[in-house]
């Protein structure tokens, strides 16, 4: 029929999947269908908006079906999905923020009522210790009076009983005896009593009362006088380290290329600079660039940690992980992921507080690990591409025909190396074959990386070169040789925001930093 000639036809099934989306594709002003563009105010109009709002834009004036050509394809549409992504991986990590957040003040409140109780029992202990040394003086203090009383006693007993003895001679002399006897018997025994009286007046002369008092410490009574509270509960308030991503979501859809040539791609040598060894050998086998331009290198034959430097080539810091780090990939401003190789593991941790926040063990040996949309890919040997989410949970497996090497992933794509293989491979998130590239000049591919239009990069291990592939696979350039001081380079990295490219060799610790010109 002429009337639906120029329609297009979709299937029912695919037709229920959007007829609830709401899309107005009327002018919310006059009521009447969008048929044009304006490019100079980027929107919609109808046939009435033309004479009121745009009466100066008539070569900006295209129909909406110009404008809205392949906008399946456009920047804007893929700005819009990469916005979304981006805030769900920002909602995700605001939740996993703030639920650490909630264990975390779950753990403080645990420590502080364990140091109260601590605290407790240590003033209870020093007061019973305080107590236990008081009581122990006062017994000592009491017995030490006592005994000084009670020798003055026990010389009191014996003088009564001598002065009761001579009482007793004196009345039994009074009654039988002569007088020559009485008269000498009361000279010899007032001369007795006269000795006993001194010594025991010198006696007495020494003795002293004692009344036993206690002051108690001025500390206790201000403990129980002014000390009115335990401790104070204090909250220290700090932002969160969660903030949203600017986005921008283009309004119009208007088709503009996404690809770009691997031609006119230049680079140019910012920081050569050496990583200084850790053990007896270097094998550096993972590298990343951060967001604030410092970059991390990975050494598989040093000790146990990631080394920081500066985009200037200065050592910042050692890292301590908790094995030989075998590569590594940025997940944010704070966090990284690390694999360890033979030790059949993975961690997520975070740079700033030099903790692990997951650890996920795998079957087999880990190599190249890379980080998209909140969601962890880790090459496997022998499984193939395990895919994770942010919580460790394995949600996929890709099967690769040959053992993946190294690994860089974008939107929905996945690139990896396969050095026995000589090749390089493109797949979907859903392990859907895509393209591989192989050429003689690129031997025991390793390193991998993506820029924002999808070209890939990738260093030739024992070619010793960087080459860049089109988006497609089809067009390859050769950026860097031996010449430029590759030697077994077997990692890369590359900054999509600052347009910065990492290559380090593997045994003598060389770092090239380029800035990638597009021209």
């Amino acid at each position: 029929m002429r009337i639906t000639r120029d329609h297009n036809l979709i299937l029912i099934e695919d037709f229920r999947k959007i007829e609830n989306v709401n899309v107005c594709v009327q002018c919310e002003e006059h009521g009447s269908k969008l048929e044009m563009y304006c490019k100079a105010h980027e929107k919609a109009i109808c046939i009435s908006c033309l004479p009121i709002k745009h009466t100066n834009c008539s070569d900006s004036i295209i129909p909406l079906a110009e404008a809205a050509k392949n906008a399946k394809t456009s920047t804007a549409l893929a700005d819009l999905e990469h916005t979304i992504n981006e805030t769900l991986v920002n909602i995700r990590t605001c939740l996993t923020d703030r639920e650490a957040a909630t264990e975390r003040i779950g753990i403080q409140e645990t420590l502080i009522k364990k140091r109260i109780f601590d605290t407790r029992e240590t003033i209870n202990k020093h007061l019973d210790d305080l107590e236990r040394k008081l009581l122990n003086e006062l017994t000592t203090t009491h017995i030490s009076c006592k005994s000084k009383y009670g020798k003055i006693q026990n010389q009191l007993n014996e003088m009564e009983k001598e002065i009761k003895h001579f009482k007793e001679q004196t009345s039994q002399l009074k009654r039988v005896a002569s007088d020559i006897q009485v008269f000498l018997s009361t000279h010899q025994v007032n001369k007795e009593i006269h000795e006993e009286v001194n010594s025991i007046t010198k006696a007495l002369a020494s003795v002293r009362n004692y009344d036993i008092e206690i002051e108690i410490h001025q500390g206790i009574t201000s403990l129980l006088k002014d000390v009115d509270y335990f401790a104070k509960v204090k909250v220290d308030q700090s932002t969160i380290n969660c903030s949203f991503k600017d986005s921008k979501i283009d309004q119009a859809q208007i088709q503009v290329p996404t690809s770009r040539s691997v031609d006119n791609t230049k680079l140019k040598l910012r920081k050569k600079f050496k990583i200084k060894r850790k053990g007896k050998e270097m094998y550096i086998s993972g590298c990343a660039i951060l967001a604030n331009g410092n970059v991390l290198f990975a050494d598989n034959d040093g000790k146990n940690v990631i080394m920081e430097y500066s985009k200037d080539g200065h050592l910042i810091r050692d890292i301590p992980v908790s094995g030989e780090p075998l590569d590594l990939t940025v997940i944010d401003t704070d966090q990284i992921a690390v694999s360890y190789s033979i030790r059949n593991y993975i961690e997520v941790i975070d740079l700033k507080k030099i903790i692990v926040m997951k650890t996920v063990k795998l079957k087999n040996t880990c190599w190249g690990i890379s980080y998209s949309d909140g969601n962890i890919y880790v090459t496997v040997k022998n499984e193939g591409i395990v895919v994770l989410n942010m919580e460790g949970t394995i949600l996929n497996t890709i099967k690769c025909d040959i053992d993946a090497f190294q690994i860089a992933t974008i939107d929905e794509k996945i690139y990896y190396t396969a050095p026995q293989s000589n090749t390089v491979n493109c797949c979907t998130t859903a392990g859907n074959r895509i393209w591989n590239f192989k050429d003689k000049s690129l031997t025991r591919p390793g390193g991998i990386a993506t820029d924002s239009a999808k070209n890939v990069f990738v260093v030739g291990i024992r070619s010793n070169n960087l080459m860049i592939l089109q988006d497609d696979g089809t067009v390859s350039k050769t950026l860097l040789t031996e010449a430029d001081g590759l030697d077994r380079p077997i990692r890369l990295d590359y900054n999509k925001k600052t347009n910065m490219l990492l290559v380090c060799n593997t045994y003598d610790g060389t770092a090239f930093l380029y800035c990638v010109k597009f021209n």
